[in-house]
């Protein structure tokens, strides 16, 4: 099956059939080339498609472009339906200055709470913890990332058993506004990531997220509309998930409480992370690796320069120094919190 009208990622009308997309693709079949109207084009088959954007960044004729849910979002709210938005770690390090106005611009078109999603990774560092704790579970493949995850489930089924059965930060955080908060409205995820979308729409997910409404769109959409407002923020207080969007930044949650002395595997990278899948898939399926667990992220600088960043943003080092910046603003000097520096990581893990 080729491309359809509505796919997540698509290609539009400049592409001259290069076969740059095809080189760099690590999903068999899922460019297709062929002939229209006498031209070479390659489309993409949105079955075998992960949206691991690496087509995204070979294409020197921007021929490939995403869908995503903002234009129906802002819709949406015009329409006056209650939404409450989920909010990416990564999208306070990419706009940092301009956070407060555009969730006040946001907030002022009818948003109701605003919850960072550095408070459901904080849920999942616990969620990963408590398992291997539990059921001594070692040698398994994190899943916050939709491509890592897409990837395993069509080409590598035999790795299924080994992904962490933990949610993602997105998903802990919305699965507890919804049952332990009480939030009934729809939920909007602010969204580094194109492939957001795939694990938004997954049957197994409940519903629980109505729009992927990624960082590239949303800016877009609020420049040209010139939404802004009162400086307003997120609402629920988070630690070190926080910085899940850098290259390991799931690896540095667990040594906060584990220490340094548990190995860890972290791989990332479009092609890279996905050929270690392949070249080690028996060792990984039959438990022979040495590694507490493989810190896996699809997008080589982590979701800070996710598939969905705007490219401006994401060809610089500002988010991840905004990031930094960020880690040492949650960490306590004092006290018996999980996040206080003083404290030895075995009293951290007991708070």
């Amino acid at each position: 099956m080729t491309e359809e009208k509505n796919a997540l990622v698509f290609t539009n009308d400049n592409c001259i059939g290069c076969n740059k997309c095809i080189s760099v693709c690590s999903c068999m079949g899922a460019c297709v080339s062929h002939v229209v109207d006498g031209i070479n084009r390659i489309d993409v088959d949105s079955d075998k498609c992960i949206a691991c954007g690496a087509c995204f960044d070979v294409c020197e004729h921007h021929a490939r472009e995403f869908a995503d849910d903002t234009e129906r979002f802002f819709e949406d709210l015009k329409k006056g339906e209650r939404i409450s938005l989920l909010i990416a770690p990564a999208f306070k390090a990419n706009y940092p200055s301009e956070y407060g106005t555009v969730l006040g611009g946001l907030k002022k078109l009818g948003v109701n709470r605003m919850i960072s999603v550095s408070f459901g990774a904080d849920i999942t560092t616990w969620g990963y913890l408590n398992y291997i704790d539990k059921y001594g579970f070692t040698g398994g493949i994190s899943q916050p990332c939709p491509a890592v995850v897409g990837y395993i489930e069509r080409y590598l089924p035999e790795l299924l058993p080994k992904l962490f059965p933990v949610q993602s930060p997105m998903m802990c955080a919305a699965i507890y506004a919804r049952k332990q908060m009480g939030i009934t409205d729809k939920f909007a995820f602010l969204s580094p990531c194109i492939a957001k979308k795939m694990e938004i729409e997954d049957g197994n997910n409940g519903g629980y997220i109505s729009y992927n409404v990624t960082f590239d769109h949303l800016m877009q959409y609020i420049r040209e509309h010139g939404i802004s407002g009162e400086n307003a923020t997120d609402e629920v207080e988070y630690g070190l998930g926080s910085i899940y969007p850098t290259p390991g930044g799931l690896k540095e949650n667990v040594y906060w409480f584990l220490g340094e002395s548990v190995f860890i595997r972290q791989i990332e990278g479009e092609k890279h992370m996905y050929e270690y899948l392949e070249r080690n898939r028996e060792k990984i399926a039959k438990d022979k690796t040495p590694y507490l667990f493989i810190d896996a992220l699809n997008c080589a600088n982590g979701c800070i320069c996710g598939t969905a960043v705007e490219e401006d943003k994401a060809n610089t080092d500002d988010a991840l120094c905004a990031l930094l910046k960020i880690r040492e603003s949650v960490k306590k000097d004092k006290g018996m919190s999980a996040w206080a520096k003083k404290l030895s990581p075995k009293q951290r893990l007991k708070n």
